[in-house]
This record gives structure tokens, C-alpha cells and sequence, in this order.
């Protein structure tokens, strides 16, 4: 990766926060506790009222399990401690059914007014869905719900006319509604999560298909100019010189070790990368560049360097803004390749690229990073364009330290 000043981003790979269903879950955490935090006022009244009817230790304890886990959910979501949040989110839940189902004990059997938690439960239950599998927070919903309206049937005046089996019915209903959105989002960020993972997998199994199909094409070369050959002469020669001879190559040939992928010449390469850049853009001026004993490339990393090169040309087309000078810079030394696309436009913030977009991680930064020898980095900041920077350093010529080169 490239070093870049402060004021300049890069581009990096596998950031936690950009996970879909993190971001979700961050979002409703931080709805959650501000939304309990919106009822205390609203609340207070009520709480008062409460108090008057209950023993002494029943208000205290029941608001500390109601809103102190709300208040932590809250701070941990705004820092992203996702631990902090979820467990948090589960103790809201587990608090406030707990509060409901202890009022019982510290009602003093007189009628209420205005009894305070049966105005919240949905916000509990929605604690639940955060964190917990569907099943278990439908099953939140029931423990919020039924034991509120239950309590606060019972502690109306008497003579009211309130039908409990169509209050709870309707608090059911309502809560359900936010309950089973709170569910699907964040199912549908872990399906995005999933769809993006796939994304990537799928790109290197690509470069890895394409090494396969190139080496299997020298395997089937081999079998056919000297396996199947060999049969051929041993079947129909028998066991003559000529076919003991034969057959001491093919078995040398067998046992030489991997096949060397086919390299094509520096002028070659140089030329096809050309070639795809103005496939791209007729226009584009190409700096280009041929070192005197420049590596010859394999041909499957030449095809892969075309291609991150031809994105990389293609997403500034598209995002770089009207205006925009572009360089493109190929240079192809005893090394290896290098690549530069850059542009003075818009640019960007990586932290703002959203999940779903996969161009620069995978066709570009993707491309590379999966090809021995391969590497790329992104550096871009808003209004000071962006330069993608290609590399390949030939893995048999300049090998990694500790493993002998083969030239």
C-alpha cells in the first residue's frame, strides 16, 4: 500500500463497520435507547402515580432494570461496542420483564391512575429483536406484553369497560408491526453480508479458474503430445527401442515438477494492456514504457493485469466528474508490472463507499491481491482525485525471501 499524508484516505479492505448487518444492528441500538430515553419525561407523571401505590423498594428497582440497561445500549452503540450493545439490548429486555412481572408483589391492591410500563413494552420487545433469533423475540413480545395489560386491567377503576382480550389484541398487533421490521433488516444486512462475501470468493475463485484452465491446457498438451503418443507407439510397436526410449522422456517429462506457465514477450504484454486500456477509451493517452531486460510475463497475469487496469479506467470514467484528466502509466521493468491509473477528479472517501459496491474491492484491489506476486492500493481523498497503483513482481525471478528463484 502506498503512504499517503493525513489528509488523504485509503482504500482498505474487511472494515468491521461496513458489515451491513452491523450497520443495522448500530442503527436500531441507537433507536432503541433514544427511545427509551424520549419516554422518561413523558413517563414521569406516571412513575409518580406508580410510586404511590407500591412499596418503596418497587419504583427504584423496577426504573434501574427498565432504563439502566437502555442507557448503556445507547452509549455502547454511539462507540461501537457492539459486545457491550448486545448484551445490553438483551438486559433491557430481561429488565423490564422483570420490573412488569415483580409489580404484582408491591401493588398495594388499590386502582392506578396512570401506571407507567405498560406504555413501553413494545420498545422492549424491539430490545429483543436486535440481538436474539425471531423465535425468541416473538416469545419477548408475549412476556412484554401480556403481564402489562394484565396489570393494567386490573388495577382500573372498578365499573370500567375496558375488554382486556381486545386491548392486548391491539398492543399485540401494534408491536408486532415494528417488531417484524426490526427482524427482517436485520436479516436482510446479514443476507447482504453473506451476497458480498460471496462476491469476493467468487472473484479469486475466478483467478483461480482461470490458472486452472491455463494449466490444465499444458497438462492436456502433455498427455496428448507424449502420454497418449507413448500408448499409441507401445501398442502398436511393442517393446522396441524406440518406444523404451519414448517412454524414458515422457516419464522424465512426468516427473520434472510443475509445468512453467507460458510467458509471453514484454513487447507482447506492453501491447495487450495498451490495447485493453483504449478498448475502454479511444482517447486515453497511455505512458508507456519497456525496460531493456524486462521480464517476460505469464500470460495469466498479463490477463489479469488488463483487466484491474481496464476497471480501474472505467470507474474513473464513471465517477471521476466531467472535466476529469486522466494518466495512465504502464511501465514493465526486469521486476515486473507497473500500473497507474489516476485522475484529478472528485475522488472520494472510502469510508462513505457503500458495502454493496464491489468494484474497486474486487475487480480492482481483488484482481491483484489474489495473484502471486500481485498488489494494489487506492489512494483517494474528496476533491483530490485518485490513483490506483498495479503491481506484479515476477515470483521466480525476485522470489520471497527463504525460497530459492528458479532463474
Amino acid at each position: 500500500m502506498v503512504a499517503v499524508s493525513p489528509a488523504t484516505a485509503q482504500v482498505t479492505a474487511g472494515r468491521p463497520d461496513h458489515a451491513a448487518e452491523l450497520r443495522i444492528e448500530r442503527l436500531f441500538s441507537i433507536f432503541v435507547g433514544a427511545g427509551y430515553l424520549g419516554y422518561v419525561p413523558l413517563l414521569a407523571g406516571a412513575v409518580a402515580d406508580t410510586a404511590h401505590h407500591t412499596d418503596r423498594w418497587w419504583t427504584p428497582l423496577a426504573l434501574l432494570l427498565v432504563f439502566g440497561p437502555a442507557i448503556v445500549l445507547l452509549v455502547a452503540a454511539l462507540t461501537r461496542h457492539r459486545t457491550v450493545a448486545r448484551w445490553a439490548a438483551r438486559g433491557a429486555t430481561a429488565g423490564y420483564i422483570v420490573a412488569t412481572c415483580t409489580f404484582g408483589l408491591a401493588w398495594d391492591g388499590q386502582p392506578v391512575e396512570h401506571l407507567w410500563f405498560p406504555a413501553i413494552p413494545g420498545v422492549a420487545a424491539l430490545a429483543a429483536a436486535i440481538t436474539l433469533p425471531p423465535g425468541w423475540a416473538f416469545t419477548a413480545l408475549f412476556a412484554t406484553v401480556v403481564p402489562a395489560n394484565i396489570y393494567q386491567h386490573l388495577t382500573r377503576e372498578p365499573g370500567h369497560t375496558d375488554n382486556l382480550t381486545v386491548t392486548m389484541l391491539f398492543s399485540f398487533s401494534f408491536v408486532l408491526l415494528f417488531l417484524a421490521a426490526a427482524i427482517v433488516a436485520v436479516r436482510t444486512g446479514r443476507i447482504l453480508d453473506a451476497t458480498r462475501a460471496n462476491a469476493h470468493a467468487e472473484a479469486a475463485a475466478a483467478a483461480a479458474a482461470d490458472a486452472r484452465r491455463s494449466q490444465r491446457s499444458h497438462i492436456d498438451a502433455l498427455l496428448h503430445d507424449w502420454v497418449i503418443s507413448t500408448m499409441l507407439a507401445a501398442g502398436r510397436q511393442g517393446n522396441t527401442d524406440s518406444v523404451r526410449r519414448q517412454a524414458a522422456v515422457t516419464l522424465t517429462k512426468l516427473d520434472s515438477g510443475p509445468i512453467t506457465l507460458a510467458r509471453v514477450p514484454a513487447a507482447t504484454a506492453m501491447a495487450q494492456l495498451r490495447a485493453g486500456v483504449l478498448d475502454v477509451d479511444l482517447t486515453q493517452a497511455i505512458t508507456a514504457r519497456v525496460d531493456a531486460g524486462a521480464v517476460d510475463p505469464p500470460a495469466d497475469v498479463v490477463d489479469v493485469i488488463d483487466a484491474a487496469i481496464c476497471e480501474a479506467v472505467r470507474n474513473s470514467i464513471l465517477h471521476a466528474g466531467p472535466g476529469t484528466t486522466r494518466t495512465v502509466a504502464l511501465h514493465i521493468t526486469d521486476r515486473g508490472i507497473d500500473a497507474t491509473v489516476a485522475d484529478d477528479g472528485a475522488g472520494f472517501s472510502p469510508g462513505d463507499v457503500p458495502p454493496h459496491r464491489l468494484g474497486l474491492a474486487v475487480s480492482v484491489l481483488g484482481r491483484l491481491r489474489e495473484l502471486p506476486g500481485g498488489s494494489a492500493g487506492i489512494t483517494t481523498a474528496p476533491g483530490e482525485g485518485t490513483t490506483v497503483d498495479l503491481h506484479w513482481a515476477d515470483p521466480e525471478s525476485y522470489p520471497p525471501p527463504g525460497r530459492p528463484g528458479t532463474r
